[in-house]
């Protein structure tokens, strides 16, 4: 009878074009000798075969069969094309298909994983979650051995992740953080930056930063009767932010009107957007 060797689960920070503070995108190794998965692949750059393949050296990890991209985003996705030789099954949600083919391509074949689909890796369970907010298709990954949340860019390690039309909604985000918030956690795999080893302090810090930035909002709106998008994040942002990260924060302004918009509180007129009386 052969044993099988405990799971690890190893963050390797692939040096990648990402939005700052950051400047790694971090990808999962998720297994053992026998056998190993990956969790996003990265930016399209040497350095993250380069980083990947020193990861499973150290650790003695099998080289993975499979990649699960928790979104398509350009710091998570195309490092697939740089692993090609490693031949291996890539699985997204289907809610982003197009957008995953894109950012692989030439690459072709992609499978799917639902909600609550369950895997097996290194004998342990891997609780697949659709986890929608900072895109439609966002993928989380739970292994209740481990009490580990992998959560892509649905969690940062430093301040929260911006979140915009067209791929991101805010009322999904706020749902999928209330979600995340009932797992037994000991520690959150964040899409940047360290562990997070208060995981619920940390979501409910980033649950309150949105609630805040929605309550300004509305203040906002009843202070100066209409705003514009623009005007609302200039006041909000213009100070605040680095200014390479000033257009994601405005689509951050605009997930919070929408979601503002569809609950009935604020009102779209001529650009301009005011409070309903």
């Amino acid at each position: 009878m052969i044993l099988m060797e405990t799971l690890k689960v190893i963050r390797v920070p692939i040096p990648s074009p990402t939005l700052k503070p950051y400047t790694t995108t971090n990808c999962y190794l998720i297994g053992n000798k026998q056998e190993c998965i990956l969790v996003d692949a990265g930016y399209d750059q040497k350095e993250t075969k380069i980083e990947l393949v020193r990861a499973i050296k150290e650790n003695e990890l099998a080289t993975p069969a499979s990649i699960i991209l928790t979104h398509s985003h350009q710091d998570h996705a195309p490092g697939v094309r740089q692993l090609k030789e490693w031949n291996p099954v890539v699985f997204c949600h289907s809610f982003e298909r197009q957008e995953v083919l894109a950012s692989i391509s030439p690459l072709r074949e992609i499978k799917f994983l639902n909600d609550t689909e369950i895997i097996k890796v290194a004998g342990e369970e891997v609780i697949i979650l659709h986890a929608p907010g900072h895109t439609s298709g966002q993928l989380n990954l739970y292994l209740p051995s481990q009490q580990v949340l992998i959560a892509g860019d649905n969690i940062v390690a430093q301040g929260t992740s911006w979140i915009g039309p067209p791929d991101g909604d805010m009322s999904d985000y706020l749902q999928t953080l209330q979600r995340l918030k009932q797992l037994t956690l000991k520690k959150i795999g964040p899409g940047h930056g360290d562990w997070v080893l208060k995981p619920y302090e940390h979501i409910e810090f980033v649950i309150n930063r949105r609630l805040d930035r929605e309550n300004q909002i509305k203040s906002l709106l009843k202070e100066h009767k209409d705003l514009t998008s623009d005007q609302l994040s200039e006041m909000i942002y213009k100070e605040n932010v680095h200014p390479k990260v000033y257009n994601v924060a405005k689509r951050t302004t605009e997930a919070h009107l929408i979601k503002l918009m569809r609950e009935g509180a604020v009102r779209l007129q001529n650009s301009a957007y005011s409070l309903r009386s």
